[in-house]
């Protein structure tokens, strides 16, 4: 995915299909196995069985997030919108701080602060994580989208 230009009127940034793939692997994988141990008796049949739904079901969730229009980022000149699985927020860069990195178990996340339009509030977010570009890169390019349209201080 290449980086935006300053003459763009959007980018899109969805969801990392190899890494979602991975995951869904080792998840079926995993409750693969551990049906496995439970026919060979070195686990509990049923407590293996409702894991091993749990997984794959999972990880048809993680793989659905690449339906067309399912999941996105969209950046636009008055703000961008965070699609998971066909349910959007919408933020306006006027009513959105600084975008820092926030280090966590499955990776780096970016988080930012924005004004609740109901009560003025400040409000921690984070992006999802996942994205086909590296979150460096996520951090830099809506920290440029957010100074280039007027976000707040």
């Amino acid at each position: 995915m290449s980086e935006p230009t300053k003459n763009e009127a959007e980018f899109f940034v969805k969801p990392s299909l190899p890494r979602n793939v991975l995951f869904s692997v080792t998840c079926v994988l995993f409750g693969a196995y551990l049906v496995h141990l439970a026919h060979e008796g070195r686990t509990d049949v049923l407590p293996a069985y409702i894991v091993a739904l749990l997984m794959t079901a999972g990880s048809v969730v993680l793989l659905s997030s690449h339906f067309p229009n399912a999941s996105y980022l969209r950046l636009t000149a008055e703000g961008f919108e965070v699609r998971e699985h066909f349910k959007s927020r919408y933020f306006q860069w006027h009513d959105v701080g600084q975008f820092v990195a926030r280090r966590g178990f499955i990776g780096t996340r970016v988080e930012f602060v924005h004004r609740d339009s109901g009560t003025g509030e400040p409000l921690e977010q984070s992006l999802p994580v996942g994205y086909a570009i590296p979150a460096s890169t996520l951090l830099q390019t809506m920290n440029e989208w957010r100074d280039r349209h007027g976000g707040i201080s």
